[in-house]
């Protein structure tokens, strides 16, 4: 075994990583890290049907979700992320065959987007909305769900998870045909203060110094993605407990939550 590459047992899972420096101390601390995310893994996902992962990154969740599911389908915009993934997964081919990784961003419609640093591209952060800058940017590919449909037969999912720093409050109104067709589980991560500093940059760009009476705030955006997810029976926090619509809709801080139509 090369010296970069890590043994990680997570719950009776075991898979190998490429610890390089910039990752290690993410990867030593992994035992800790999103418990919460691996027990709903183990409640949700079965080798019956196949999951989407809308912000992959390194592949944490990848690579343990690709020991209960069918397939995965691994979505990572950030170039270097993506290529930390495609590392990790080539260490692990009892599964990798199951992985399928695209580098591109989920948005309503094909083409470029710009992905935007937070610190630095590979941390995890970058985002299709600009927080702390909007001139620190990297032109990623950019796709819908109607083409990864399309092009990669995505007929058999029971299972989202999307990760993808604020970005939710935008991709989450493209998705609801899909969604409400498909009735997957939606374990969604939510990122408020992202989108306040997104919304505040946006203010400080104004020549006017405020928003005009179209632009959207954080609660008109937090209400439309709870709308348009509605019609799912149930919404839990990672604890398995059932929330209500004012839960999310008074969230200040970072928060998961899953959409489902099951009974946890």
């Amino acid at each position: 075994m090369d010296a970069n590459t890590l043994a990680i047992h997570r719950q009776g899972v075991d898979f190998l990583v490429n610890s390089t420096p910039y990752f290690q101390e993410f990867w030593d601390g992994i035992q800790s890290w999103e418990i919460e995310t691996f027990q709903i893994f183990n409640r949700f996902l079965n080798n019956k049907y196949s999951y989407l992962d809308i912000g992959a990154w390194i592949g944490p969740t990848v690579l343990y979700g690709a020991h209960k599911a069918k397939n995965v389908f691994a979505i990572e915009p950030d170039p270097v992320a993506y290529q930390e993934l495609i590392k990790n997964i080539q260490l692990n081919p009892r599964i990798s065959s199951k992985v399928t990784c695209i580098n591109a961003a989920i948005v309503d419609r094909p083409g470029h987007i710009k992905l935007y640093k937070r610190d630095e591209l590979g941390d995890s952060m970058s985002s299709i909305l600009p927080t702390r800058t909007d001139e620190d940017y990297f032109e990623v590919i950019a796709t819908s769900i109607e083409e990864l449909t399309l092009n990669y037969n995505l007929k058999d999912l029971n299972f989202i998870k999307m990760d993808i720093e604020a970005g939710e409050y935008f991709l989450i109104p493209a998705l609801k045909e899909f969604l409400k067709k498909n009735r997957p589980t939606l374990y969604l991560s939510l990122h408020p203060p992202f989108l306040h500093e997104a919304l505040n940059l946006r203010l400080s760009k104004n020549t006017n110094s405020k928003m005009d009476a179209n632009s959207p705030d954080i609660v008109s955006l937090t209400e439309n993605l709870v709308n348009n997810l509605d019609f799912y029976k149930f919404i839990y926090d990672p604890q398995g407990n059932l929330v209500n619509k004012d839960t999310i809709l008074n969230l200040k801080n970072l928060g998961m939550f899953l959409f489902t139509d099951e009974q946890w």
